[in-house]
């Protein structure tokens, strides 16, 4: 493991790298995290994973300042991992001058999440397109946990950047089911089983469409029990999980996809599935 906090010191680093899998990240690290090292261990020798609290793609000062930050934990957990290279920049690294946070994404951007956070995705995409320049990976892996930005950032590095490949990985999730997230540590510990219980609604949801029923019904239903249980809900829809948009009758591979608020902590979820039961 290499700690380096410097761009002019993370380029010598890679000056004579080649096939560089990066992992970008907002630190607060957990297996959800460690899995996708995991994976770039597997397919390269080199691997970068930064941890930057990106300010651009928060909607709000309160948020940001809430964010949890463990860089001593992060690098310890980092530790036993021999050929990782970890990127800690402070803020006049990644943006030296004032960043062009207007980039022209696609409609989705608006949707979903963004319609609820406006701006954020093009915060995402300035801090992803200067991570990009500087790094110059021939592959990056997320989480599918963010499925919205997941999709933009493809959609984005497609025109921008077409030799990195985006590789998505599976949602790690606790014994209940609960999708694994830096935003969990602002819960008490006692709170997690309730919490718990926004993914419970999305399963159930996912598996009343697998079974010809109305999903549309399903989701007030879902909608109506997460408010008794205390959530403010932001929105829960069904998309075609290849491009987000509204799902049609004889759409077979779908996701669910919802963001809800707990004790005024946001989170967000998502299950793919397939009407037939198919893969």
């Amino acid at each position: 493991m290499i700690k380096v906090e410097s761009v002019s010191g993370l380029r010598a680093l890679l000056n004579d790298k080649k096939n560089i899998v990066f992992i970008p990240t907002m630190g607060n690290l957990h297996e959800g995290h460690l899995s996708l090292i995991d994976q770039a261990t597997l397919i390269s020798r080199t691997v970068v994973v930064s941890i930057f609290i990106n300010p651009a793609q928060f909607n709000s000062s309160q948020d940001l300042e809430k964010y949890p930050r463990t860089i001593g934990q992060d690098i310890a957990l980092l530790r036993p991992y021999e050929n990782v290279i970890i990127f800690v920049p402070q803020l006049n690294e990644i943006y030296p001058e004032t960043p062009n946070i207007n980039y022209d994404l696609p409609p989705i951007a608006n949707e979903l999440c963004g319609k609820y956070r406006p701006g954020h995705f093009n915060g995402v995409i300035t801090v992803i397109d200067r991570l990009f320049n500087l790094i110059k990976p021939q592959a990056a892996i997320f989480g599918k946990k963010d499925y919205q930005q997941l999709h933009l950032i493809k959609e984005f590095s497609k025109v921008s950047y077409p030799t990195i490949e985006i590789i998505g990985m599976p949602t790690i999730r606790d014994g209940n089911g609960l999708a694994l997230s830096s935003r969990n540590n602002l819960f008490e510990k006692e709170q997690l089983i309730d919490i718990s219980f926004f993914n419970q609604s999305l399963t159930n949801i996912a598996h009343h469409a697998q079974s010809g029923q109305n999903y549309q019904e399903s989701i007030l239903f879902g909608i109506d029990a997460l408010k008794e249980r205390g959530w403010l809900i932001d929105y829960i829809e069904v998309r075609r999980s290849s491009d987000l948009k509204v799902a049609l009758p004889g759409d077979r591979h779908l996701i669910i996809l919802g963001a809800a608020n707990y004790k005024n902590i946001r989170l967000i979820d998502n299950i793919e599935f397939c009407i037939d039961g198919s893969n």
